[in-house]
């Protein structure tokens, strides 16, 4: 698909000739940022025609800088994915804090590319899909994630569970995904428990936390999946997490009892157990010292 993005606010230079310390230090930022990017077809608008240019590029993103122009931009074209980021000049307000602002500036861009491709990846008769979704209310767009949910489509299922739990698909998804996961958790019966645990466990593996054994039998014949932490450098932690399986129509609160039996997270506590081990790895990555070169 065809992504076209307008930023509404900053419009980089064109020519720097008599322009202020200041302003050339805004754009050059900008520009770096963009550059580091890909937000697909990028058009640019003022805060005096930024409703013209929603109208004539129907752009599939907005990046606006404030809340108030979000709601102003939503109230006029409801079928754009609006992301808010922090205006070039902001940034540099306070010395002290550069850094930090920068930092969480890449994040934001970052997200937001990680949704254009995704959009990207979609096919161009999907376009019109897309567009509605962005339109919805964040109520009806939760009520369409629980029918694809519960749903007989497998794919459509995967795909519903791959952009809840993608950190890049954008903050609106995130009170969903706490509403969803509790909901999912405490209506499942033991094998929608067994999967909810199982997606968990599988977050562990992508962030390099656990690999997966072969499954344990215990002496009531009881079948476990089985998972070996694993520390950020690769060696095992030597410590070992069971899951049970569960069964079609098995009452959650039997299949509970087996958790107690092994002392095993319930689905909630190992989403956020999930979570804040992986910020964890990136803050560790991040201050691990580069290696020298010999």
């Amino acid at each position: 698909m065809k992504v076209s993005t307008l930023i509404i606010g900053f419009i980089p230079l064109s020519d720097v000739s008599g322009r202020k310390p200041r302003e050339l230090r805004d754009d050059k930022y900008f520009k770096d940022l963009l550059a580091d990017f890909d937000l697909g077809e990028v058009h640019f608008a003022t805060y005096n025609n930024y409703k013209e240019e929603l109208d004539k590029v129907d752009p599939i993103v907005t990046i606006v800088f404030g809340d108030w122009y979000a709601q102003e931009v939503n109230h006029h074209k409801k079928d754009t994915w609006i992301y808010v980021a922090t205006f070039p000049s902001t940034i540099f307000c306070k010395k002290v804090e550069v850094e930090e602002k920068q930092k969480k500036q890449k994040e934001i861009f970052k997200s937001i590319a990680g949704h254009i491709q995704k959009l990207k990846e979609e096919p161009e008769e999907k376009s019109n899909d897309m567009r509605k979704i962005a339109a919805m209310t964040e109520d009806d767009m939760y009520k369409m994630f629980i029918r694809a949910i519960i749903g007989d489509s497998e794919e459509l299922r995967q795909r519903t569970w791959a952009l809840l739990m993608d950190n890049n698909a954008g903050s609106r998804f995130v009170w969903m995904r706490a509403r969803l996961l509790m909901e999912v958790w405490q209506h499942g019966d033991g094998k929608k428990k067994e999967e909810f645990l199982c997606m968990a466990m599988d977050q562990h593996i992508e962030n390099g936390f656990a690999r997966k054994m072969e499954n344990f039998t215990d002496t009531d014949g009881q079948e476990f999946h089985q998972y070996m932490f694993t520390h950020p450098s690769g060696f095992d932690a030597k410590y070992i997490r069971r899951i049970p399986l569960g069964f079609k129509g098995q009452d959650k609160y039997a299949y509970e009892a087996l958790l107690t039996k092994y002392e095993t997270p319930n689905g909630l506590q190992m989403m956020l157990e999930a979570g804040q081990m992986k910020s964890k790895k990136e803050e560790w990555l991040g201050n691990k010292p580069e290696e020298t070169a010999i």
